[in-house]
C-alpha cells in the first residue's frame, strides 16, 4: 500500500552556503572565458569587412551608398525591403602571387534571409535564392561559408569584385553582418566552431528543454505540485522558440513562424517568472498579473508589428521583456534577503538566472546597439543552456524530496498498520476465546436442560414409582422406565457425535438405538435411506433437534398407529433434502376428526422450524406419512408445515 503525499515535500537537502558561493565563483569564471572566447576575431591574414556599398539592382534610380556592416535592412525605407546588392572592398592587404593556386574563402556568419555570393559577377553560392516565394527559407539561421574559385580570380587581388546579394524579409533583422575573408582552413575551422555553437549546440539545447519540460510535466501529473507545472510549460515553450529560430526551412509562412517565435519567448518568460515566484515562495501579485499580462500581449504586439511592418515594436518589446524579467527576478530575491529567508537552492537558482540574463544583455547589446565583441558567438546560448539545466536539477531535487517523503510516510503507514493488526489479531484471540467460552456455556445450558427434560423425567417418575409405599413395583415396568432412560442418555451423547451433517449416518445412529424397541413391540423398521448432500443446520445441537422429533414420531406410531411396518426414506429433490417416515397403521382420521395439535405434535413443528425444514402431514394409503423438506442453501422454509390431505 501506498500514501502520497499531500503537501510539497522538502527540496531534499539543499545545496550548502559554501557550495553555492563555488558555483558563484564558477559562474564569473564562465563569463570571463566568453570574454576572451568571444573578443572581436582577429586572426593574421584574415580580412573582417565592415563596410559595403548597397544598391537595389531592381532600382537603377536609387543611388547606391556605403553603410557599415552588420547591416540591417528593417532599420531602412520599404524601398529596401527586396533585393538588396552588397559590393564589398577587396581588401588591400590581401594579396595572392598566382590565383590559380589561391585558396581563398568567404564566411558570413549570417546574411540573408535568402542570398547569393558573386565573385566577379560570377554566382559562385545560393542559399534559398531559387526556392519558391511561398516556401519560408531562413539562411540567417545558420553561417555560411564559400570557396573562391581560383579560375574566377583576377590576376590582379585588386580587381576583383566581391558581391552579396539578399532578398529581405522585413521584421526579420535581414541584411548582412561582417563578412570575412581569407585562406580557406582558417575560415573552415572558424566556420564548424560557428556552427557547434550556433547550429548544433541551439538544437541540442532545444532538444534538452523540450525533455525537461515533458518530464515536469509527466511529474505534475503524478504528484500534482505547481512548480513543476511552470517549470514544463517554461521549458516547452523555450525549447520551441529554440528550434524555431534555428530551423532552416520551417513548415510555417513567414508571418506563422514570426509570431509562433515570440509566443513562445513571451510564454516562455511569463512562466519562467512565475516559476521564480512558485520557487521563492513569495505570492507577488504584480508579478503574477505581469506574467500573465506578458503572454497575452505579446501575440498582440506581434501581430501588430506584422500589420505595421515596423520591426522597432519588437525591439521595444524584447527591451520590456528584459528588463521585467529582470525586476521580478531581483523583486524576489530582494524580499528574501529582508526577511533573512533565501535559501541556499533559492541563491543558487537566483545566480543562475542572473548569469542568463547577463548573457541575453551582453548579446542585446553587441547585435542590436553595436557594442564591442564577436557578435557570431551569442552567450545566450550557453547561458540559456545552463539556466536549462539549474531547472532540471530543480526537478530533480524536488521529485527526490516526494519520493523520500512518500518512502517515511509509505514506512510510517506499514508500521501502523502492523500494529493495528497486531491490535485486530489480539482482539481476535479474545473474541475467539470469548465465542469459545460461550459456545461451552449454551452447550452446557443445552445438555442440562435436554438431560432435565428427557433423562432428568424418566429417573424422576422411576424415583416417585420406587418411593411410593403404595404402588405395587412391577419388575419389568420399572426396568422398562430404566431402559428408556438409558436411551434418553445415550441418545443425548449420540448428539455429540461429529457426523458433519451427514443425514444418512445420523439416522444409522437413531436406527441402532430405537429399532430393538420398536421390534420388541412387533414393528418392523425398514430402511430405504440414499446418499444425500450434507446439512449444515444438522449439528449437535441439529441432531438432537432431529432425535427428539422423530423418538416423538415413532412413540406416536407406537401408541396410536396400531402400525406393523414403519419405513424411513431419504432423497434430493430439487434444491431440498427429503426425509419421510410412513407407517402402515390405521391413518389419518377425517378432516372434522382431527384432534387439535397437541404437546407432542407442537413439538416436532417447533423444533423442525429450529432446523429451518417444512413438516408436512399426509395420508400414506394405507397409514400416516410425515415428509421433513430440508433446504440445502439454509434459507427458512417458504410454507408453514402443518396438515396436509395429499403426499
Amino acid at each position: 500500500m501506498t500514501l502520497a503525499p499531500a503537501a510539497a515535500p522538502s527540496a531534499g537537502p539543499p545545496p550548502s552556503r559554501g557550495l553555492v558561493g563555488i558555483i558563484a565563483l564558477l559562474l564569473l569564471a564562465v563569463l570571463g572565458a566568453l570574454y576572451g572566447l568571444t573578443r572581436p576575431w582577429a586572426v593574421p591574414g584574415v580580412f573582417a569587412l565592415d563596410v559595403a556599398q548597397i544598391s537595389l539592382p531592381h532600382d537603377p534610380g536609387q543611388a547606391p551608398r556605403t553603410v557599415r556592416l552588420p547591416h540591417v535592412l528593417d532599420d531602412e525605407g520599404p524601398a529596401w525591403w527586396g533585393t538588396v546588392r552588397y559590393e564589398l572592398p577587396w581588401p588591400t592587404g590581401l594579396h595572392y602571387d598566382d590565383a590559380a593556386s589561391a585558396r581563398l574563402g568567404v564566411l558570413l556568419p549570417r546574411a540573408g534571409i535568402r542570398l547569393r555570393v558573386l565573385l566577379n559577377e560570377q554566382e559562385i553560392y545560393q542559399f534559398g535564392w531559387t526556392a519558391p516565394r511561398d516556401q519560408t527559407v531562413v539562411g540567417s539561421a545558420v553561417p555560411h561559408y564559400v570557396a573562391l574559385p581560383p579560375a574566377l580570380l583576377s590576376w590582379q587581388p585588386q580587381d576583383n569584385r566581391l558581391a552579396v546579394e539578399v532578398q529581405a524579409q522585413i521584421l526579420d533583422r535581414s541584411g548582412l553582418g561582417r563578412v570575412v575573408l581569407g585562406p580557406q582552413e582558417v575560415l573552415q575551422d572558424r566556420h564548424q566552431s560557428l556552427l557547434l555553437w550556433q547550429g548544433t549546440g541551439s538544437w541540442v539545447m532545444a532538444a534538452l528543454a523540450l525533455f525537461i519540460g515533458a518530464l515536469a510535466l509527466l511529474l505534475w501529473r503524478a504528484l500534482r505540485e505547481r512548480l513543476f507545472l511552470l517549470i514544463g510549460l517554461a521549458s516547452l515553450a523555450h525549447g520551441l522558440r529554440t528550434a524555431l529560430l534555428v530551423a532552416v526551412e520551417p513548415p510555417l509562412p513567414f508571418a506563422a513562424l514570426l509570431l509562433a517565435r515570440w509566443t513562445a519567448f513571451g510564454i516562455y518568460v511569463g512562466f519562467f517568472v512565475l516559476t521564480i515566484e512558485e520557487l521563492f515562495g513569495r505570492r507577488l501579485r504584480w508579478v503574477r498579473r505581469g506574467a500573465w499580462l506578458t503572454m497575452v500581449l505579446t501575440p498582440l504586439l506581434i501581430t501588430a508589428a506584422l500589420w505595421a511592418d515596423d520591426y522597432d515594436v519588437i525591439r521595444f518589446w524584447a527591451g520590456v521583456l528584459t528588463v521585467f524579467a529582470a525586476a521580478s527576478l531581483l523583486a524576489a530575491v530582494l524580499e528574501r534577503l529582508s526577511q533573512r529567508a533565501l535559501l541556499p537552492q533559492q541563491q543558487l537558482v537566483a545566480l543562475v538566472a542572473l548569469f542568463t540574463w547577463v548573457t541575453a544583455l551582453r548579446d542585446f547589446g553587441v547585435i542590436q546597439l553595436g557594442w564591442p565583441g564577436d557578435g557570431d558567438l551569442r552567450w545566450m546560448s550557453f547561458g540559456s543552456l545552463v539556466l536549462t539545466l539549474t531547472l532540471g536539477w530543480v526537478l530533480v531535487e524536488r521529485a527526490a524530496g516526494w519520493a523520500q517523503t512518500v518512502h517515511r510516510l509509505n514506512e510510517t503507514l506499514a508500521q501502523r498498520i502492523a500494529q493495528r493488526e497486531r491490535e485486530l489479531s489480539a482482539a481476535f484471540q479474545r473474541l475467539q476465546a470469548a465465542e469459545r467460552q460461550r459456545a461451552i456455556e449454551e452447550e452446557r445450558r443445552r445438555l442440562m436442560r435436554d438431560m432435565h427434560d428427557g433423562l432428568g423425567s424418566q429417573l424422576v417418575q422411576t424415583l416417585n414409582l420406587v418411593r411410593n409405599p403404595d404402588a405395587q413395583l412391577d419388575r419389568e415396568a420399572l426396568a422398562a422406565m430404566l431402559r428408556q432412560a438409558l436411551d434418553e442418555l445415550r441418545l443425548t451423547l449420540d448428539s455429540f457425535e461429529p457426523m458433519d451433517g451427514d443425514l444418512p449416518a445420523i439416522l444409522g445412529t437413531l436406527r441402532r438405538r430405537l429399532g430393538p424397541a420398536l421390534e420388541g413391540v412387533g414393528i418392523e423398521l425398514r430402511w430405504e435411506v440414499q446418499d444425500v448432500p450434507p446439512l449444515a443446520v444438522l449439528d449437535s445441537r441439529g441432531v438432537l433437534h432431529l432425535f427428539r422429533c422423530l423418538q416423538e414420531i415413532f412413540a406416536n406410531v407406537v401408541k396410536h398407529a396400531q402400525a406393523r411396518r414403519i419405513v424411513v426414506s431419504t432423497w434430493q429433490r430439487d434444491d431440498h433434502v427429503i426425509l419421510t417416515i410412513e407407517d402402515d397403521g390405521v391413518g389419518l382420521p377425517p378432516v372434522d376428526q382431527r384432534p387439535r395439535e397437541g404437546r407432542g405434535l407442537r413439538n416436532v413443528l417447533t423444533r423442525a422450524a429450529k432446523l429451518g425444514a417444512t413438516v408436512r402431514f399426509y395420508d400414506a394409503h394405507p397409514g400416516t406419512g410425515i415428509e421433513f423438506a430440508f433446504p440445502l442453501d439454509g434459507a427458512r422454509p417458504s410454507g408453514d408445515s402443518g396438515w396436509q390431505t395429499t403426499r
